[in-house]
């Protein structure tokens, strides 16, 4: 038979024929003088197997070896044997290696396992887009992340940010653990019930617009009125993750976040972090931070 009559007859196609020739699944047939292939009717055999074997859900990557297993043969002794009961070792070596093999069910065994896996992978994947759906979240961000942006922001986080902003948003919710969300979640409830949403945004235009020459007495004001706004927030910091050395995460985000500052607003940003830490470092249990030290923001 030629590979397009094969191909027919098992309900593949003849790509998939030289597939598994590729693989090493199914021997190549020896050409006709014409210069056609013949296979045979084991060939043919053969075809249907691997067809099945896949459609079960064995990768064609393993479905070579459950076929050897499946056509090596394997002696096996009845439970009534009188060798096996009279515990003669010698002759029973070979028949308990030969049972210790791997056999089909051996497979089959292995591949339900695999497949219950599987199944609740893709349950866990359906419970996933089924709230980004109902939740109408944006399907690049983590549910619990997309929801505590939700709180501050309203919908459509990622659609009104900036190019900078969406791409920091999605790496940090990609790489918060649940400590760190627990934080931002804190935080954005405090932003929510202080009403600093407004403030914050003003504070972010002041430092959008600090010229790179910004004088020192605008750079300090602009510390202080951010630490004074940031406040409360700040009072909704976990110290440990603020005063444990930076993971490369937290580097990435950093550069994502300040990469493109100027040399004025780097120093601004530079100024209210170093007062958090100290005042962390100070005063984990504080419920507001002391005022400016002037020797850390200058």
């Amino acid at each position: 038979m030629r590979s397009n009559e094969v191909a027919k007859l098992a309900g593949v196609t003849v790509r998939a024929l030289r597939h598994y020739h590729q693989l090493g699944l199914l021997p190549e047939p020896p050409r006709q003088t014409n210069g056609y292939r013949d296979y045979s009717p084991a060939d043919v055999a053969r075809v249907l197997r691997i067809k099945r074997l896949a459609a079960l859900g064995f990768p064609l990557s393993r479905i070579g070896t459950v076929l050897e297993e499946m056509d090596t043969p394997k002696s096996r002794t009845t439970a009534g044997n009188d060798a096996r009961d009279a515990g003669k070792n010698e002759s029973n070596t070979g028949n308990a290696a030969a049972d210790a093999a791997p056999s089909p069910h051996d497979a089959l065994e292995e591949l339900d396992r695999e497949l219950a896996l599987e199944i609740e992978r893709l349950q866990e994947q359906r419970r996933t887009i089924a709230e980004l759906r109902a939740e109408h979240l944006d399907p690049d961000l983590p549910v619990r992340f997309a929801r505590t942006l939700r709180m501050l922001a309203g919908a459509d986080v990622l659609a009104n940010a900036s190019a900078a902003d969406r791409t920091a948003l999605i790496v940090a919710g990609h790489l918060y653990d649940d400590e760190e969300l627990d934080e931002l979640e804190r935080v954005v409830e405090r932003i929510s019930s202080e009403n600093l949403v407004e403030s914050m945004r003003e504070l972010d235009d002041r430092l959008a617009t600090l010229a790179p020459d910004a004088p020192e007495s605008q750079r300090a004001a602009l510390a202080e009125d951010s630490l004074e706004v940031l406040a409360p927030i700040i009072a909704c910091f976990d110290a440990a993750n603020w005063l444990r050395p930076q993971t490369d995460g937290e580097r990435l985000l950093d550069e994502i976040t300040f990469g493109s500052y100027n040399e004025a607003q780097q120093d601004v940003c530079d100024r209210i972090e170093r007062n958090i830490v100290a005042f962390l470092a100070t005063s984990p249990s504080q419920a507001t931070p002391q005022p400016l030290d002037p020797d850390v923001t200058s």
